[in-house]
């Protein structure tokens, strides 16, 4: 007398219908693509970068949300705070970033007044540079300002208002806006000569980013690659043929960890409909190379 797989027996439709409910994209392809597209780096005129910095080809995974960089024209581009900058040079090694505001890049009127500001979290300054405030809509600069420090914009479609330039970040005062940009001290000189100062905004000026770089190295050490763990927020290592990242890949010899064990194909299953329950989550809790092998001795016998 045969025996029924199943004490219940759910119609084929049925097997169709879990079937459908669990199949899904493997993890590993996922993390693979990870380490392929992390692998590749940001490339735009002269400037290179990988980790930290995403953008352009390398996805969000691939570096700190506050650093992702753009390439228009060949030129590459980044915001930090609601300002735009163009990249000047990304000096990996020492974790230096140079950049320059776009709109002092025409002159010395912007079309927005935004501040330079960095989130302390993620930046940090570099020794030798201070903070230069322009005020812009004065309707008189102080006497004490010297001449060739004095400029002026047109604000709300007014011709020749008067602007001025002051040491530190400060405010506009009494006056219609201002913008503080950090530049370099030894640029700076007793009387400020326009022509100067200009240029040195051109130059741009050096943040450094605040990335934990060892474990980067360590990942690297590793045959794998740096990217941002999104529910962390931590550095991770994305690897080859891996379903997770971590702060290392398996080094070349090493044991893999042993999957979990599953019936042998064509085993003879003898399940009440509770237990086919039960034995489906298992089959949940399987990287899913494994879910066919799972599920292929309920279908066929």
């Amino acid at each position: 007398m045969n025996h029924p797989v199943f004490s219940l027996s759910p119609s084929p439709s049925v097997f169709v219908i879990v079937l459908l409910l669990f199949v899904q994209v493997p993890s590993s392809v996922s993390n693979s693509a990870l380490f392929a597209d992390c692998a590749n780096k940001f490339v735009c005129g002269n400037i290179s970068a990988d980790f930290p910095f995403w953008g352009t080809g390398r996805p969000p995974a691939c570096g700190i949300p506050q650093l992702e960089l753009k390439c228009e024209d060949n030129i590459a581009k980044m915001n930090i705070s609601q300002a735009a900058y163009r990249v000047l040079d990304i000096n990996q090694d020492d974790g230096i970033l140079r950049i320059a505001r776009e709109d002092y890049l025409v002159g010395l009127c912007p079309p927005q007044f935004v501040n330079s500001t960095f989130n302390p979290k993620v930046f940090e300054s570099v020794e030798g540079y201070t903070n230069l405030t322009f005020i812009y809509g004065c309707m008189a600069a102080p006497t004490a300002m010297p001449v060739p420090g004095l400029f002026t914009c047109k604000i709300n479609a007014v011709n020749y208002q008067s602007g001025y330039i002051q040491a530190g970040a400060t405010g506009p005062g009494e006056c219609y806006g201002s913008v503080f940009v950090p530049i370099s001290i030894t640029d700076l000189a007793p009387v400020v000569i326009m022509p100067d100062l200009e240029q040195s905004l051109k130059e741009g000026f050096e943040v450094r980013w605040k990335v934990d770089g060892e474990a980067c190295r360590e990942c690297n050490r590793s045959s794998g690659v740096c990217g941002i763990d999104s529910v962390t927020n931590q550095t991770t290592c994305y690897c080859p043929n891996q379903s997770s990242g971590s702060r290392t890949c398996a080094l070349h010899g090493s044991t893999p960890n042993a999957d979990p064990a599953i019936p042998a194909r064509g085993m003879y299953l003898n399940f009440s409909s509770n237990q086919f329950m039960k034995y489906s989550s298992h089959c949940l809790m399987l990287h899913t190379p494994w879910f066919l092998p799972c599920f292929i001795p309920l279908i066929l016998f």
